[in-house]
């Protein structure tokens, strides 16, 4: 299987075989069933047919025209029952009119009858159900069960979309049921899955973050950069050089960072869990190294050396000091901001007279980030969501981004994706 997105390993498991799956996607409007729904088809790499009774067929290639490739014009099927003529529709885009469950079922397996891979999206299972003219309790879960009996003799894998959240028939007849939601931490969106049930698979991990970056489903996943390492041909990375002239700013090694914060520049807290903290400390040190620039480590993060090293250029490993002291002659310092020595507004004059950079890791509450967070270059929360790493920005203000280390080039790299 391949595909744009990334799902979690026990949904790629469940679909691995040839046999006929069903699976119910669930969740409030906005939570990102439809793109999870189409990435899942792109990444089993079947031929599609997308049923839409809540969009318009037109609409679906603008919104992720990505799906082109997976999704020909002749099986986008409107469903929506409108009497509006559509002013550009496509003439391959079929209508789909129906009264009963027969004609329905009969009009599914016309277009999949041929296709050695069927993928079918019933998007929203709830107006399907609603336009039959099923409506008694009894009527409707026969209907779902010859859905569900229809799928599995043909090999089909269907795929239900339904906006309610509560448990009803079909959450027991179908061979899987993910939920999607939305959450808030302040003031900024978080996305989770929560896989509930797939039938004859383990589920180790029930709970992922995710993202609709780019309107393909991404669930985030987070590997320790000492697995990612192993076996791997290690190269020192160029350095990302600034281009816009400030002296005063140095690159926070993280390409996605550097567009939105400018760089790191005097005092940057970073407050909370210390995992993210480390990544970005670790990518900057080895970005401000190679660079030419000297860098010192107090000692609470020495251990962060050996990590580093092998990614710098020799001629200049001995541009990093350790000490345990803030008054290092330096370009940058990585400290714990308990163990700064002095006064926390003197620390902040000092490193503006003398043009540094100071990026300083904090615990929650911790009252010396009180004092001075208003007057902090930046203010970074860091995070861990669902096993994941993430920060965002205070000052200034960002949404949620999640860090991942990305070893493909040979040297440890962070990216950073917005959880959109």
């Amino acid at each position: 299987m391949g595909g744009k997105g990334y799902l979690p390993e026990e949904l790629l498991n469940f679909f691995e075989d040839e046999n006929g799956k069903t699976i119910l996607v669930k969740g409030p409007p906005g939570t990102g069933k439809t793109i999870f729904a189409l990435t899942l088809l792109s990444i089993l790499r079947g031929e599609g047919v997308y049923l839409s009774t809540r969009v318009d067929p037109e609409m679906l290639y603008l919104t992720c025209p990505w799906i082109k490739d997976e999704i020909s014009e002749n099986n986008i099927v409107d469903a929506t029952r409108s009497e509006r003529p559509s002013v550009k529709r496509t003439k391959a885009i079929k209508p789909l009119k129906y009264t009963d469950a027969p004609e329905f079922l009969r009009s599914v397996y016309e277009r999949t009858e041929e296709m050695e891979n069927p993928v079918v999206i019933i998007d929203s299972w709830d107006a399907v159900a609603s336009y039959t003219g099923f409506y008694e309790p009894k009527d409707r879960e026969r209907l779902e069960h010859n859905l569900c009996d229809f799928a599995r003799k043909t090999g089909t894998k269907m795929i239900f979309i339904a906006e309610y959240t509560d448990q009803r028939s079909l959450d027991y007849l179908v061979d899987g049921v993910i939920i999607v939601e939305y959450m808030q931490e302040s003031d900024r969106i978080l996305r989770r899955m929560f896989i509930q049930k797939l039938r004859g698979c383990a589920i180790r991990n029930p709970l992922s973050l995710f993202t609709l970056n780019g309107g393909v489903f991404k669930s985030l996943k987070y590997e320790p950069l000492s697995e990612k390492l192993r076996e791997l041909n290690l190269t020192t990375p160029e350095p990302i050089e600034r281009t816009d002239g400030a002296d005063d700013y140095v690159s926070t090694g993280v390409r996605e960072l550097d567009s939105l914060l400018g760089g790191y520049r005097y005092l940057n807290i970073f407050e909370g869990d210390f995992l993210p903290f480390r990544m970005l400390a670790q990518a900057a040190a080895i970005n401000c190294l190679n660079s030419g620039k000297r860098v010192g480590i107090s000692a609470v993060h020495s251990e962060m050396l050996d990590e580093i090293m092998p990614f710098v250029r020799e001629d200049f490993r001995e541009n990093v000091i350790e000490e345990n002291t803030t008054n290092m002659d330096c370009n940058m310092i990585i400290v714990d901001i308990d163990d700064i020595d002095m006064n926390m507004r003197d620390f902040y004059a000092d490193l503006r007279a003398k043009g540094k950079v100071a990026l300083c890791y904090a615990r929650e509450n911790s009252a010396k980030s009180l004092e001075v967070r208003h007057i902090a270059s930046t203010f970074i929360r860091t995070k861990r969501y669902m096993g994941i790493p993430c920060i965002y920005a205070e000052t200034p203000f960002t949404k949620v981004y999640a860090l991942e280390w990305d070893v493909s080039a040979g040297f440890p790299a962070v990216r950073a994706t917005p959880i959109e």
